[in-house]
């Protein structure tokens, strides 16, 4: 009898294992549809990058280039007319500037909001949260008035200033920051420490995760921004994002070189999302939402 029982019970496993093959197919078909669906365009702009011009425009469509060549590359790192190196340096010291601007700020001003106790301090965590839900895009005229006021026009400070006091970095340090017990704070004023030494040696070794994530999060933002560095700085101060367009007109378009710039421009934000990975994951999944 206990035999006919065991198989019974492992027939019945068999079925049950047979039952959820299926939708485990489906399920993987799924994300693997979706995962082509992501990866086309990143395929196409490597493979169009490694065309000569020619075969850009080929029909049938060419999936897979059959000359392969590094020509675009080499074209626009070394022409005259196109000064792609300091647009790149452009971008590159614009977004490193203002993600370390905005994770310092954003410390700055969340530590107040989370660990003090003052008159308002609910007002202004509120007004905080209120500013998130304005568009930014109706700041563009006031902040590009304000840049003619300092004289900040095709300059560094026109790139990096106007985006860093952003509420979202205060809302992100102060959503972790009051999850942090406070016993450790009580501890170290007994120990006489003053405010800022307890925010800078007691609670920022905790914020080394959410800040590498404000930091990715920051440097990704100001290194795909597109409208505001088109109306603040031109020539040889423009950003990669703008300056790409340059090999694209209303009547004509290299859309080999246009895609090798395109790719070039997307290895920082790769290597940086590379890098900041496991602060990220961990800077989100530990950035609760208690509220104080």
């Amino acid at each position: 009898m206990a035999t006919v029982a065991r198989s019974g019970r492992t027939a019945r496993v068999t079925t049950r294992s047979r039952r959820r093959l299926p939708r485990g197919i489906s399920r993987f078909l799924t994300l693997s549809i979706l995962a082509l669906l992501f990866l086309a365009p990143i395929y196409w702009m490597a493979s169009t990058s490694l065309k000569p011009e020619s075969d850009t425009v080929a029909r049938p469509v060419q999936w897979i280039p059959e000359n392969p060549t590094l020509e675009n590359y080499r074209d626009i790192l070394a022409s005259p007319t196109a000064s792609f190196l300091r647009w790149t340096w452009n971008s590159l010291f614009t977004s490193v500037c203002f993600s370390l601007l905005t994770v310092l700020l954003g410390v700055l001003t969340a530590y107040p909001l989370a660990r003090m106790k003052f008159p308002g301090r609910q007002v202004w965590f509120w007004t905080l949260l209120a500013s998130m839900m304005v568009p930014g895009i109706i700041f563009l005229i006031p902040h590009y008035l304000m840049m003619i006021r300092f004289n900040w026009i095709d300059t560094y400070n026109a790139l990096i200033w106007p985006g860093v006091p952003g509420a979202f970095g205060v809302f992100l340090m102060r959503q972790f920051l009051v999850s942090i017990p406070r016993e450790l704070e009580e501890a170290a004023r007994l120990d006489g420490a003053n405010s800022l030494q307890i925010l800078c040696y007691v609670l920022l070794p905790f914020l080394v995760a959410p800040m590498a994530a404000l930091a990715l999060f920051s440097f990704m933002a100001c290194w795909n921004n597109y409208v505001w560095p088109l109306f603040v700085v031109h020539g040889e101060m423009q950003t990669l994002p703008v300056a790409i367009t340059t090999f694209s007109s209303r009547y004509w378009t290299a859309y080999g070189k246009l895609m090798a710039g395109t790719a070039i421009a997307s290895l920082p934000v790769l290597v940086a999302f590379l890098l900041a990975q496991p602060y990220f994951i961990k800077g989100m999944s530990l950035t609760g939402l208690k509220d104080d």
